[in-house]
Formats: structure tokens, sequence, C-alpha cells
């Protein structure tokens, strides 16, 4: 399909207001990718039918498995057209979802001017004020345990304010500035900062290494690891070479649009990794800092794109197999501290907790029992 070809598609496909609707959901989901179900239950509160157009007297189950039926087949349309990726290994039972970045630079401020629920006006693209406006009602929303509708909105205003200055004048400004305020809001409201599951790439201009580190990460982890990437100097627009050999290997809708590097990203992170900038990221405690000296991709032949691409997917590699080996799940910790609280270590109970702790290092079983200890000492 040529570029022509592929733009022609993609206006066809977008022709549907409903996957318009689905656009926005996804663009502002506080966790940056979704299931189709997660989609249908996080409809708009004013929507009068929740389930869907069409639910009628159908018994409520009924209704709400039709009704992500129909969210998968209009996602699977936009992923057939570039305008959305499927994160991590594709599960049986539901893909992950997410807006590429040329999803949110094409119909990004259409889908924030569609109505979100029946009734409700289509608001002017050319107007960011309404634009803004909008996000800032469907933000409050989202993050009312969190965050009040003026932190929400001078958040907003700000995001606005940074991407103007960075891109110029452009159409495109409010929908980024609902990717990006979504995602700084996601990273104030989270409980636990410093999660070794929750991973940030940096370099300068966040158009080449940290998006290589990104896109493979999010391919390899899925759901399991939260990926953020930012840069010191960020530019305006992603490296066209590094896309495309992102998208020999169907990567390039995993990565997204450049963004400057913020404290609040950075005190989210558990883990952080710095490409040729580590002297400009901020230090907080109790975070992992790795540097990895790699070459910058940009202005080099596409070979040598490919052997830093290839350089990068290594290093994710181990980084992930990394995580996922030290990284112990609380449930497991809990029910540690559970069974050294009354003595219970049954046989019964060992056949559920010791083989899955058997493989983690024996610092998580000490960390816990060490805890009651603590707890006796006091």
């Amino acid at each position: 399909m040529t570029p022509d070809e592929l733009r022609s598609a993609q206006k066809l496909t977008m022709a549907n207001p409903e996957r318009l609707r689905l656009l926005a959901r996804l663009l502002t989901h506080p966790a940056g990718r979704c299931t189709a179900e997660d989609l249908v239950l996080r409809a708009a509160p004013e929507d009068p039918r929740p389930d869907g157009p069409g639910a009628g007297d159908l018994p409520r189950g009924v209704a709400a498995a039709r009704a992500v039926a129909e969210v998968e087949e209009h996602l699977q349309a936009l992923v057939a057209v570039g305008l959305v990726a499927v994160v991590g290994p594709v599960p049986a039972d539901a893909a992950l979802y997410r807006v590429s970045s040329r999803g949110i630079a094409r119909f990004g401020s259409a889908a924030l001017a569609a109505p979100r629920y029946p009734g409700e006006p289509t608001l002017d693209e050319r107007d960011h004020d309404a634009l803004l406006g909008r996000l800032v009602d469907t933000l409050a929303i989202a993050f009312a345990a969190n965050a009040g509708a003026g932190t929400v909105d001078r958040l907003v205003r700000e995001c606005y304010s940074a991407l103007h200055r960075q891109v110029g004048s452009s159409e495109q400004v409010p929908a980024l500035t609902a990717w990006l305020a979504t995602d700084r809001l996601a990273a104030m409201a989270e409980v636990t900062h410093g999660s070794p599951r929750d991973v940030l790439f940096v370099c300068v201009h966040n158009t080449g290494r940290s998006q290589i580190a990104a896109a493979v990460t999010r391919r390899l982890a899925g759901d399991r690891i939260r990926v953020r990437t930012a840069g010191t100097r960020p530019v305006a627009e992603p490296d066209t070479m590094t896309e495309t050999v992102l998208a020999r290997r169907g990567l390039d809708g995993l990565i997204e649009f450049p963004r400057e590097l913020t404290d609040d990203i950075v005190r989210t992170s558990g883990v952080i990794v710095t490409m040729g900038c580590g002297d400009a990221c901020p230090v907080f405690p109790g975070r992992r800092y790795l540097d990895w000296p790699l070459d910058d991709p940009a202005g080099r032949p596409i070979e040598e794109v490919e052997r830093i691409v290839d350089d990068i997917t290594a290093r994710v590699r181990a980084l992930v197999a990394e995580i996922d080996a030290v990284d112990e799940p609380a449930d497991d910790v809990a029910a540690v501290e559970a069974m050294a609280a009354d003595g219970t270590f049954g046989v019964e109970q060992q056949r559920g907790w010791l083989p899955r702790l058997a493989r983690r290092p024996w610092t998580v079983v000490t960390t816990a029992l060490g805890a009651r200890a603590q707890r006796k000492a006091r």
C-alpha cells in the first residue's frame, strides 16, 4: 500500500463516528493502553447507553458481550491502517491497544471534537480553547480521585503551551496535549512511585534510541511494564529512518511523540535508562539508574540503524528478564508474611507459594519474614 493509499484508507476507516469516540477514549485512558472490554466499561458517564447502541431488552451480560465484540472489531480496523497498535504479545483472551503516534497526529483532534455521547455537539477542530475545555472535563472525571478540576486545567494548559513551543502552531497540538496531559496525570496519581515495573528511557532528542527501546519493551513486556520516554532537548518530529527500521519489524506503532523530560515522570519511574544524557536527568533516591552507551541513529544509513536496533533489543530483553526475575508480586510477599504470622507452613500451602518463591531471590523471603521481626521489636 502506497502512502497515498494508506491515507485514503485511514480517512475511510475514520469516517465512522464511533471510531472517533473510541480513539478519544483510548487517547485519554490513564493506563495509556487497554482492552476492548475496558473501553466499553469506560464509556462516558453521561452516555445514557453504556452498553452501546441497540442494547434494547437483551440481558446485560449479552449486551455487554456484544458491545465488547463490536469495539474489538472497530479496534482491529484501526490497527489495520496503523492508527492503533497492539501492545505486547497478543494474549488468547484480550489484546491491549494504544493509539499510535500517527493516529494522534492525524485524527486525535477530530476524536476530541467528536461527541462523547449522543446529544453532545461536535466541536470545531480549529477551536483549541473548546477542545481543551472538553479535554479538561474528560480528564477531571478520569482522575477525580487524585486531582481536582483546577489541577487538571492547569496541567492541560501547561502541556499545551510546552507543545506549542515545541512544534509551533499546529492542528495536532490539542491531540498531543491530550496524550501528554493524560500521561503526566497518571504519573502524578501513582500511589507507589519508583516501582521497578515503571521504566523510563531518556535520550537527547527523544526520537531515536529511547523510542526504539520503548517500542521493543512494549512488544516484549506488554502490560507487565509501564514504559515512558523523554528527551532533554526534544524535537518536533520522530526520526524517519528509525521509524522505517521499526516499521520493518512491526514496531513503528509503538513509539510516541517526542516529549520533554519532567520531574514527575522521573519521580514515578523505578528504572531510568539514560542514553547519552545522564548528567541532565534529575536524580531521586530509591531509583535505579542505568546508562547505555549507544550510538545515535540520527543521520546514519539504514544498515547502521539496524545494528543499533539489534543492540538495543538485546539490552531490553536482558532488562525485561531481570525485572521479571527480581520484582516480587505483592501477593506472594503478603502470603509469606501471613504464614509467618500464624506459623502455617504446611504442605498444602507450600504447593501454592513455595515453588514461586523458589524461583525468586531469597532476599524477598527474608524481607517479608524480617518485617514480622521488626514489628515485634517495635
